[in-house]
């Protein structure tokens, strides 16, 4: 907290009331402007963890998925997920997977960790969409020879697998949702 010098608040009561007001407001919209319930990455602020991420050195999949699963809390927000661009529902609901929301800015050749081109979502008990998963698609430059998968997390626990009908290497990670299968399951039980 801050420390004010004693003589601050102590000159008269109107300009005490005016100086203690305008801390209040100060404290109220740093308050809300640091406040991570509301934080929200746009594409500019993956980049920059993307980077982040690169140059820090991870030594085993587990802290990547820590860091996915931290930079992805504003997406429990669906509203969120929809403004920064994952707004198309590419897939209708899939059982054990849910609805994958794309974002079509992100679909390329190239796997970014920090940058998944799905979110998946269900619709809970009241309507709501509750956010499960990302997915990672990876279109190869050639679908009929699409070649190796792509090096993802570090280790061999993430198992690409390549999707005939979109043509593309998917891979599924379950951040929020936990999955019995594993956090790189293509699909999850739980989940009807």
């Amino acid at each position: 907290m801050m420390k004010l010098p004693v003589n601050c608040l102590i000159t008269t009561p109107i300009l005490s009331g005016i100086k203690f007001i305008s801390l209040c407001c100060i404290g109220g919209l740093l308050m809300f402007s640091c406040s991570t319930d509301n934080e929200v990455l746009d594409i500019e602020d993956l980049n920059a963890a993307d980077a982040h991420f690169q140059s820090n050195h991870w030594d085993n999949w587990e802290a990547q998925v820590q860091l996915l699963t931290n930079k992805t809390r504003s997406f429990y927000n669906f509203k969120v997920a929809k403004a920064r661009g994952w707004n198309v529902d590419a897939s209708g609901y899939v059982p054990q997977m849910g609805h994958h929301f794309v974002n079509e800015a992100l679909m390329d050749d190239v796997f970014e960790m920090l940058k998944p081109e799905a979110l998946l979502y269900a619709p809970d008990e009241d309507g709501n969409w509750e956010f499960l998963a990302v997915e990672y698609l990876v279109f190869p430059t050639n679908p009929e020879d699409p070649g190796t998968p792509p090096e993802g997390f570090l280790g061999d626990e993430d198992v690409w697998f390549f999707n005939t009908d979109v043509g593309a290497w998917t891979l599924h990670v379950w951040v929020r949702m936990e999955n019995p299968d594993g956090v790189f399951a293509a699909s999850n039980p739980l989940l009807e």
